[in-house]
């Protein structure tokens, strides 16, 4: 009696809301495009599937990207003679899979090595999704480009077909520290790396994005995404166990792994932001973010501001509660179906 009251009353409350809110989006609300080196650091496939999984975004595409001209981080026997790209490829279809969604998601391989200067595209099969889905969304419903390595696959759709900037965001894990954000930490400042690793994975397309296009960027610098620090005991004691999720990702992190109490799940804040958004007014209330000129980007990948570019997003602070809270239940979730 008492479930067929819930259900009447559950039914009569999803009218109302129609009735009162009759904009509000049915399904899926937010339409996104994954682009990441899943060939390297395992925070990429944590994300791909957290994003998988949950149920207000379509994912409209996944491109593998490419880790330069450095070999793949997990690749097996049988992948040492492919392109990491379609090393990424294959993590991608492994993931789909594990979430119960093969044949269902377009998977492509992006650009097998960085550009070669800034004005020339690298088609791959991976651009050519990426100019395809863009045309398919509109300003008012964008797509969301979720980058979470080299910046080469939307350099070169945009290089291929400029007018597909109307219709995107792009939101990016990659660059190094602003004036307003967190400073580097100081025991790391002698011989550090001034350029942030994916900005370096292809400076030319770096360049191609930020000195001549005009795509809205909302970017999450390094500072940003080292936030989202995971300890290797919470990975044993939370993910490890939830079956073949668990397994596989834990599986995928690799030796180095090992070297400290600690993990960066850094791509992970692609999903918050795009995707754990408010019902009402859709944002990521949660975090923080500055609107600051674009820097341009010089030759040896470094910001310089005595030119003052388009406006951009950058953050400076992720909710990394309500991240790994809901990655942590929907793996566990997951993992009983």
């Amino acid at each position: 009696m008492k479930k067929a009251f819930f259900a009447v009353t559950l039914g009569l409350f999803s009218l109302t809301a129609n009735a009162q809110f009759p904009g509000m989006p049915k399904g899926p609300r937010t339409a996104v495009l994954v682009d990441n080196d899943l060939c390297g650091d395992g925070d990429g496939l944590f994300h791909l599937v957290h994003q998988l999984l949950c149920t207000s975004s379509d994912v409209r595409g996944i491109v593998g990207a490419h880790v330069g001209t450095q070999q793949s981080w997990n690749q097996s026997q049988n992948e040492a003679m492919k392109n990491n790209a379609e090393i990424s490829v294959s993590r991608a279809k492994e993931i789909v899979e594990l979430c119960g969604k093969s044949g269902q998601i377009a998977i492509q391989p992006g650009a097998p090595t960085p550009m070669t200067d800034a004005k020339t595209p690298v088609v791959s099969e991976g651009a050519k999704l990426i100019v395809a889905e863009a045309k398919k969304a509109t300003p008012e419903k964008p797509l969301y480009l979720l980058f979470g390595g080299p910046l080469t696959d939307i350099a070169s759709a945009w290089l291929m077909d400029p007018s597909i900037s109307k219709n995107v965001i792009l939101l990016w894990i990659g660059g190094q520290e602003y004036s307003f954000g967190h400073p580097f930490p100081p025991e790391h400042n002698v011989g550090r790396n001034l350029v942030e690793y994916n900005l370096r994975l292809d400076v030319n397309a770096a360049k191609t994005v930020f000195n001549e296009s005009d795509l809205t960027i909302w970017q999450i610098p390094r500072d940003v995404y080292r936030q989202c620090l995971y300890s290797m005991a919470e990975m044993e004691d939370k993910i490890a166990p939830l079956g073949k999720i668990g397994e596989y990702l834990t599986s995928k992190l690799g030796g180095f792994a090992k070297m400290a109490d600690t993990y960066v799940l850094g791509d992970s804040p692609l999903c918050l932001i795009s995707t754990l958004t408010t019902t009402f007014e859709p944002g990521a209330a949660g975090c923080f973010y500055e609107v600051t000129p674009a820097p341009t980007i010089t030759d040896e990948g470094l910001y310089d501001f005595s030119k003052k570019g388009r406006d951009i997003i950058v953050y400076t602070k992720v909710d990394t509660r309500l991240l790994f809270g809901d990655m942590e239940s929907r793996f566990r979730i997951a993992s009983k179906k």
